[in-house]
């Protein structure tokens, strides 16, 4: 009987009324207001993302009195505009191409409209989900904008709160397009609330969030066009993998242009112009054309060109919270800021912007401020993925990287495999799956792996604890296979 099954009915139903939108904890938490109006709190968390749902938790089993304030949907990007619908639509994505490949006789394909209602139920069950976990474990729950007003003090509406602690954990928004008819390119946030699709669109971006949206919009009927700024894909995956993924994208129907800087945007006739630039030959080998503008035409447009953290409305600057290069909030090792008392972690401050590594660190702090000192998390092995079709997983090194690290490039060995997994044969598609590891050549360490096939993601995730615990070629090519996978491959 798993722990949900054996909480009373009562208490599941409770559950299953409690929505995301609640103004006021459903907890009370020890402590009386002070001032009738100020409220007492050890940890104040701005922001109900990973990092901010995480530490709030942690520090909250320790016996803090927690505060956790969030503006809109608890869960953040990753529940709300980001991991959780993402993944979804791929599936759906996927289920489409399968659909009207094996049944183009009957015209069977996933629709767009019944994708989103399954994507919205599931949000809606997460952010039931996420609010009970915070009430069982006694965290008070406002929703407001918050305001920083000193290093102790925050303010949420007309109520103060006294803190000994602030975190802020607010996360990033997509960069707006910043030339001019900007405004007419929807955002990666957008996606997820269309209701009906475009007949074309105008991806501009090469990151993974461009590369996404693209390979989902494509499956599910759209014609693509990708305006990518650099000279490939996916800048901060290995150039083999990426090169890989563009000629997979381009079998798919997807339209590329590399070495492309966007210039305007134009709406005429119900469709949208795209201006672009393109110096260099583009990655289909085509000359660019010098420097001369060209123009896409399509029925909608979509920026994928970044994200930027967003805390500079919170009264943060005025009180010394300074600011990075980047744009994060600046802090030490132990994710504290200028301000003593004020901390943070996640797409707030710099480095990977990614949900796991957003609640570690929020635990981590939480232990650290609150409990026993808490084992920090390994973040220079760090897997990630990019959910395409096909997807690519990746942990440690890549080849560049190493190279680089090791100060000569035959100190640097690489393994490559190209294959066709039984599941593209089967569906009749010549599609090429590729898996590199990235090796030191006198250790025989795996320094990186590197994968592009559906599988890749689940696969990476088990290899991290690999990379980290030293494994060697030799190890991997001693291990009998389990057949028939594709994770065999890594063992050949």
């Amino acid at each position: 009987m798993t722990k949900r099954q054996a909480r009373p009915a009562s208490e599941r139903q409770s559950a299953r009324r409690a929505t995301s939108e609640q103004p006021v904890e459903r907890v009370p938490r020890r402590g009386r207001r002070r001032g009738g109006a100020q409220r007492e709190a050890d940890f104040v968390v701005i922001g109900a993302g990973s990092g901010g749902v995480a530490a709030a938790r942690r520090a909250a089993a320790h016996g803090a009195r927690v505060v956790l304030i969030e503006r809109d949907a608890i869960g953040g990007t990753c529940v709300n505009r980001g991991c959780v619908p993402k993944k979804m639509l791929s599936y759906g994505g996927t289920l489409a191409a399968i659909l009207s490949g094996c049944l183009s006789h009957t015209g069977g394909r996933e629709d767009w409209g019944d994708a989103i209602v399954r994507v919205n139920a599931e949000m809606a069950r997460l952010h039931v989900a996420y609010t009970h976990r915070l009430q069982e474990a006694g965290v008070t729950l406002l929703h407001g904008e918050a305001t920083v007003t000193a290093p102790d003090l925050v303010q949420v509406g007309a109520e103060t709160i006294h803190a000994r602690r602030i975190l802020i954990a607010t996360g990033a928004r997509p960069q707006t397009l910043p030339v001019p008819g900007g405004e007419l390119a929807g955002t990666s946030d957008d996606v997820f609330t269309w209701q009906s699709l475009p007949a074309s669109i105008v991806v501009i971006g090469g990151g993974y969030i461009a590369v996404e949206q693209a390979s989902i919009l494509s499956r599910y009927g759209v014609k693509v066009e990708m305006l990518v700024r650099e000279s490939r894909l996916l800048e901060r995956f290995d150039h083999e993998i990426a090169a890989a993924l563009a000629e997979a994208l381009a079998a798919r129907g997807v339209r590329l242009h590399f070495n492309a800087e966007v210039t305007l945007l134009n709406q005429a006739n119900g469709a949208i112009d795209v201006c672009y630039r393109q110096g260099a030959p583009d990655g289909d080998g085509n000359d660019g054309g010098g420097d001369r503008v060209h123009t896409v035409r399509a029925q909608a447009a979509l920026a994928a060109i970044g994200r930027e953290p967003q805390w500079e409305n919170l009264g943060l600057a005025a009180l010394g919270v300074e600011k990075s290069a980047q744009g994060g909030i600046r802090v030490d090792r132990s994710f504290r800021s200028r301000v003593r008392s004020i901390h943070a972690v996640g797409d707030a401050i710099d480095g990977l912007h990614l949900t796991p590594v957003a609640s570690a660190q929020g635990r981590w702090l939480a232990d650290r401020l609150f409990g026993r000192r808490g084992e920090r998390a390994d973040f220079d092995v760090v897997p990630t993925a990019v959910f395409c079709e096909p997807a690519i997983g990746s942990v440690g090194l890549t080849e560049h990287e190493a190279i680089a690290a090791a100060g000569k490039a035959e100190r640097v060995e690489s393994v490559v495999r190209r294959f066709v997994s039984l599941e593209n044969r089967f569906a009749g598609s010549g599609q090429a799956s590729m898996v590199k590891l990235v090796v030191n050549a006198r250790s025989g360490r795996v320094l990186g792996a590197h994968m592009m096939d559906n599988a890749a993601p689940e696969i990476i995730q088990t290899l991290a604890v690999a990379l980290r615990l030293g494994v060697k070629l030799s190890h991997l090519r001693t291990t009998v296979q389990l057949h028939p996978t594709v994770a065999e491959e890594l063992f050949a």
